[in-house]
């Protein structure tokens, strides 16, 4: 799939068009204002995969970094809860 570059006055123009590229062709299409990258234009269920790939790869890091945790005996840990309550 080539990169297609858009200025945002053509998207003004083609706006429907271009949205009709995205849905149907799943073409990504990268809107520039005065020459620099402004936006990205993305199906939005490939948007929402992303998204949930994202999650999905921050729970794993969260899991990695919390497997080098030293770990806790449970009743020392509801011990402490008990104490704090008091």
């Amino acid at each position: 799939m080539a990169t297609k570059i858009m200025p945002i006055s053509d998207l003004r123009r083609n706006a429907g068009e271009v949205l009709n590229a995205v849905r149907e062709g799943g073409e990504v299409v990268y809107i520039t204002q005065h020459g620099r990258p402004a936006a990205v234009l993305v199906e939005y269920e490939r948007y929402e995969a992303m998204l949930a790939q994202l999650e999905d790869l921050a729970d794993l890091a969260a899991i990695e970094a919390a497997a080098d945790e030293p770990s806790r005996d449970y009743a020392d840990f509801l011990a402490g809860l008990v104490q704090s309550e008091n």
